[in-house]
């Protein structure tokens, strides 16, 4: 079972950097075996980059398809997969993608707009824009089919997982039997992959490049335009892009906790913490250490350095982080220049998720 942390980065208490949290129960959930909660930045860095000590294989009471999914798996069989993966997402396929994602959010933003202006003038960025870009850029890169792409918005909720796995397998098939310039059909065609690892790898692919990619791309939006100084420094230039982009990842992770499991009796910040004991990293907390940045509370466009945790670290370094970083700085430059300004609409409700950061709504001013 993940642990629901409360919103953003605060904890019921958190009197030590690793403190242990009871879960107790509610109308819809049993009570769990709490954990220990890791909410400074060293601290997280270590259980990170240490998965000899703090395994991602998926603890008690746990889904078992999680055990399918590549990024619950612990080196080497990890590494091994990760290696073929990591060959297959190349830099130049990656940067194939820069003009596709401006048409793209171009078009979308061109839709919305127009629409907006001819009713309310109001415009959703999140339902409208981010959502339907990041996932038809996943949908590109794996090679999803235009004909089973209206699936997509539905592998964002509550059996996600399921029907990603069970999907893997018939997308693996079809793209062996029609090949093509996408990331399945390179995987699906490499002889030193089994089929068994072959559904492990497809399925964290869309797992991770899905909601998460969603998420922040719409949460880096809100941020921006919840700080309109900020937004003006990007649009004149005097911020530059790349280093707000890293900034907006820190202050709104898309997920908001990884999880962890103790391989072994171990001390963690002079708590002593037992085999088999679930061990919770607090993204949004550790990006709040303030003996790791300076003013964390502070939207800083040219933070530097930015040690943010946002896309992993150690050998679950997210996979895609160059294609990630590339789709939030093509769709922000294009809002930049189709929105002189951005100008919040109405409340931007969250998910109500305590392990997703999901910005569910973002209306803002068409103009």
């Amino acid at each position: 079972m993940i642990p629901s942390p409360p919103p953003r980065h605060r904890l019921p208490h958190s009197p030590a950097p690793v403190s242990w949290q009871d879960e107790p129960g509610t109308p819809d959930r049993p009570p769990g075996p709490g954990f220990w909660a890791v909410t400074r930045h060293a601290d997280a860095l270590r259980v990170l980059q240490d998965p000899a000590t703090y395994s991602s294989l998926p603890g008690p009471g746990e889904l078992p398809l999680l055990r399918r999914l590549l990024s619950h798996q612990d080196p080497p069989q990890h590494t091994r997969l990760r290696e073929h993966a990591a060959g297959a997402l190349t830099a130049e396929r990656v940067q194939r993608f820069t003009a596709t994602a401006h048409e793209r959010a171009r078009a979308l933003l061109t839709r919305a707009l127009d629409t907006a202006r001819a009713t309310d003038g109001v415009l959703d960025l999140a339902t409208a824009v981010s959502a339907p870009y990041t996932a038809l850029n996943l949908a590109d890169l794996l090679g999803v089919p235009h004909a089973d792409r209206r699936r997509l918005p539905g592998w964002t909720g509550p059996h996600a997982l399921e029907d990603m796995t069970g999907y893997a397998p018939h997308l693996i098939v079809h793209r062996r039997r029609y090949p093509d310039d996408d990331l399945t059909t390179v995987l699906a065609h490499n002889a030193r992959l089994t089929s068994d690892e072959l559904e492990m790898l497809v399925p964290l692919l869309l797992t991770t490049g899905l909601a998460p990619m969603r998420d922040a791309a719409a949460g880096g939006l809100a941020l921006l335009a919840e700080h309109p100084e900020a937004y003006r420094e990007l649009r004149d230039g005097s911020a530059e892009l790349g280093s707000a982009t890293e900034e907006l990842l820190r202050l709104h992770p898309p997920l908001l906790t990884i999880r962890r499991t103790a391989a072994t009796d171990t001390e963690l910040s002079g708590r002593r913490v037992r085999r088999g004991d679930q061990v919770v990293v607090f993204l949004a907390t550790a990006h709040h250490d303030d003996q790791v940045f300076t003013a964390p509370g502070r939207l800083d466009l040219a933070r530097t350095p930015n040690p943010h945790l946002s896309l992993g670290a150690g050998p679950h370094l997210c996979l895609g982080a160059d294609f990630a970083r590339l789709q939030l700085r093509v769709l922000y430059e294009e809002v930049l220049r189709a929105l002189p300004e951005l100008r919040l609409a109405g409340p931007v409700p969250a998910s109500g998720s305590g392990v997703t950061d999901e910005v569910a709504s973002l209306p803002v001013r068409a103009g």
